[in-house]
């Protein structure tokens, strides 16, 4: 079904959403509920394989540009994406691909309210995904904590942040759905999802490949084909290889590597069987590589007030004071740089992973379908980090890390009452073990940390869309999850430095060598109304809930009675939304605003009364904020699309146990404001083909870039701009395509991590690599 409007119709429009917009972008709590009816959060609760938009291109004429149909199936259902009433960005992989981008990460440039890093958090490995929407996520990659955002890659939950920057080889599309999800998830998820389509084998022979060369020997190479096999087989597979120097000099690792490099493999296939009309079965499988030299970090100096630190003592020990220390032996200055990491034992990052899953999809009949999506994922890294940056010996982390896990989930989807209902329900079993083994140094001891983990998860969930009207939709959900988790500490004291200073008999265990859980269970609801207050403009609202499971301190070095552990965290959101798309369909808007009650914030913190970060049910929280979203085709090849977005998140009760925290603390990794604008125009050459100039700007405000959670001035990134911009030719047959682009065309070096610990009193940060250049070149047929 097609939208129909006229000329005076696009022009009433136009004015009822300057007017719907302005409202929107001043909503706070619940207030769009004076709006009008207001919609369906269902489709935030979809399987991520169905939240892959399923986008027609089409070519249209110069005089009556318009924007693409965009159609989704995020409620298991085909609707047009303005007729969804959620607050999400879809990206697909030709717009990646139109940009120059081949690292999802690289999303948080083309959504609000999103932060996608890649940081080391408390150790050494160079790839680990710390996502944040609308405020909530989470820093650190340790088994003993769930993330705060789900990571989706066709339809089955990623359950370990490791290895999880994935870059672009054969991606249909990427979504970020912001906000709770749960009652079409298989997961339970508390900030929100970022689901990665891959492409599905189809009966067309294609092929397509690039290669992009740019800074420090950058090399990217990508090949993807879709074969049909049979008359009722295809199939298709990809290979990518990525490469490039790194950028931090350090002189004492051997032959002098630079940290940041990357070194990465990336091998995927998909098999699609349809042997009758009613029933398709995919089974995809992947591997993939990454080798770093160890993450890009430097030590930039020392807190003088943290005189009961490791440095501090080393210092005293070297005949010095804290800040006052000049012998061969001394932490000082020397070892403080933007750009050089003085450590002297060996900084690397391997990881190796693979994947595999089966997704059967049977229609029994036009009113209902059923899916089952079954999954085993694997990974295994040895990664390790010089943490004081000197030769001096304060710190020395080593991760021995291997995680699997297995899901199967069982969808049914249908509809009945003349259409008038849609309903979904399945069961989800989530199963993952493992172990990270630390062996760490310290300047006066070593020890063994970490341990075996365990995690089983059961859920249930269903969700129904009633039409009252035409016009107007409800929608109830609920989900039941059980988490239950284990952890088996293996931790003990190897060697002391001795008296007076520190002595534990070598053996001596940090915590019981036994078997500790903690489970959860909790019921989950989600209420939605949806109004379509015109053809071309629809309101929605939304009540939902979101929780996390708790879990455990993994790293530990000091001696306590039993392993530490932590609650569960919880939302309560309310949301509520326009979304427009009118003017001849040239202009498509969506805004929502959202506030959110968020209880027993989980953190990551360190102190000076504890070696080494350690997790916490910090207190209360609220956050509040709106996203606006807009694409307008102006007409002769001009393509406009922008973004706004302000999450304000602040504390407003914190634990008496909590050190260096109060209530103006800024939340880690959030900036208050973030916001991005696009432009481009289109230059058709005749028999020469199309030429596409781009200029893409991003921008976000201040954020706390320490991974502890606490907020120490040096570690406060101020606001920046990025801007990228690039040239695109295409062949008038399509089949051949050349780019050259600037990305970070300001070098902003802005800091994309940091970490600040009172144990050793060092500030470590990581930087951007700045200003890069590069050509790529493709072919496609």
């Amino acid at each position: 079904m097609r939208l129909k409007s006229s000329a005076a119709g696009s022009g009433q429009s136009a004015r009822r959403i300057v007017k719907t917009v302005r409202s929107a972008a001043l909503y706070s709590g619940c207030s769009a509920l004076t709006l009008a009816m207001l919609c369906d959060l269902s489709v935030a609760y979809a399987a991520p394989e169905d939240t892959a938009p399923k986008k027609k291109i089409m070519k249209p004429h110069r005089a009556s540009a318009r924007l693409e149909e965009v159609t989704v199936t995020a409620r298991r259902r085909s609707e047009r994406i303005e007729r969804t009433p959620i607050s999400m960005t879809t990206v697909t992989g030709s717009q990646f691909t139109e940009r120059g981008i081949t690292s999802i990460a690289k999303i948080q440039n083309l959504s609000p309210n999103i932060t996608f890093g890649n940081v080391a958090s408390n150790s050494g490995v160079a790839n680990a995904a710390a996502v944040f929407i609308r405020g909530i996520g989470q820093t650190d990659f340790s088994f003993g904590v769930d993330p705060g955002v789900a990571m989706y890659v066709d339809g089955v939950y990623v359950g370990s942040p490791v290895g999880s920057v994935l870059n672009m080889v054969d991606i249909g599309s990427v979504s970020v759905l912001r906000g709770p999800q749960g009652t079409l998830f298989g997961r339970n998820t508390i900030g929100g999802a970022v689901a990665v389509n891959s492409l599905t084998p189809n009966e067309k022979l294609s092929a397509k490949a690039d290669v992009k060369y740019g800074t420090a020997n950058r090399i990217n190479a990508r090949m993807f084909f879709n074969v049909p096999l049979a008359q009722h087989l295809f199939a298709n597979f990809s290979v990518g290889n990525f490469m490039q120097d790194g950028y931090v000099n350090a002189p004492y690792q051997k032959d002098q590597r630079k940290l940041g490099s990357e070194d990465s493999r990336v091998f995927k296939g998909a098999l699609r069987w349809n042997p009758i009309p009613k029933l398709n079965i995919t089974l995809r499988g992947d591997w993939n590589r990454d080798r770093s030299n160890g993450a890009p970090f430097v030590t930039t100096g020392i807190n003088p007030s943290s005189t009961g630190s490791m440095i501090a003592l080393a210092n005293h020990l070297a005949g010095g004071t804290y800040t006052n220390c000049t012998g061969p032996n001394c932490y000082n200055s020397r070892y403080f740089s933007k750009n050089t990491n003085y450590g002297s034992q060996p900084d690397f990052s391997n990881l190796v992973g693979w994947s595999t899953s089966a997704t059967i999809d049977y229609e029994f009949s036009h009113y209902l379908d059923v899916k089952s999506i079954t999954a085993y994922r694997k990974n295994l890294g040895k990664f390790a980090q010089d943490r004081d940056g000197s030769p001096i010996g304060v710190n020395y982390v080593y991760d021995h890390y291997q995680e699997r896990q297995f899901s199967e989930e069982v969808q049914a989807n249908g509809r009945a009452l003349n259409n008038r209902l849609h309903y979904s329900a399945g069961v989800y079993y989530f199963d993952q073990s493992g172990f990270d083994i630390n062996p760490t140094q310290f300047y006066i001891m070593s020890l063994l940390s970490g341990g075996y983990f365990t995690d089983r998860s059961y859920a249930a969930y269903a969700q129904a869309t009633y039409s009252i009207t035409k016009k107007f939709n409800i929608t109830a959900g609920v989900r039941y999850t059980e988490d239950n988790k284990s952890f088996l500490p293996n931790q003990y004291y190897k060697s002391t430095i001795g008296a007076p200073i520190f002595y534990q008999v070598p053996g001596t265990r940090l915590v019981p060598y036994e078997r500790y859980h903690n489970n959860n269970a909790r019921w989950t609801p989600m209420v939605n109304l949806s109004y379509q207050v015109t053809p071309e403009l629809m309101a929605y609202t939304t009540f939902s809930q979101g929780f996390k499971g708790g879990g455990f301190t993994q790293r530990l070095a000091n001696i306590a009675p039993f392993a530490p552990s932590f609650k569960p965290e919880s939302v309560n959101s309310f949301e509520g939304g326009l979304k427009f798309y009118g003017l001849d369909h040239r202009l498509r808007v969506s805004a929502a605003g959202f506030f959110t009650f968020y209880d027993d914030v989980q953190l990551l913190v360190a102190d000076e009364s504890h070696i080494g970060p350690y997790y916490t049910n910090a207190g209360k929280a609220q956050i509040s904020g709106f996203e606006l979203e807009s694409q307008y085709a102006l007409g002769d090849g001009w393509n406009l699309l922008g973004s706004l977005g302000m999450t304000d998140a602040h504390y407003t009760k914190l634990s008496a146990s909590v050190q260096g925290l109060n209530l103006n603390t800024m939340f880690v990794l959030v900036s208050k404001w973030t916001a991005n604008l696009g432009a481009s125009k289109e230059i058709n050459l005749g028999q020469y083909g199309t030429l596409t100039p781009r200029v893409d700007a991003a921008y976000r405000s201040r954020y706390n870039a320490n991974l502890n959670a606490i907020m120490y001035q040096s570690l406060i990134q101020p606001k920046y701009i990025t801007v990228n911009m690039s040239m695109r030719w295409v062949s008038a047959n399509g089949k051949y395509n050349f780019m050259a682009g600037l990305d970070n065309a300001t070098n902003e070096k802005f800091m994309s991590w940091g970490s600040y610990s009172g144990s050793f009193g060092n500030y470590q940060k990581s930087f951007d690599r700045g200003r890069q250049w590069y050509i790529q070149g493709g072919v496609s047929f």
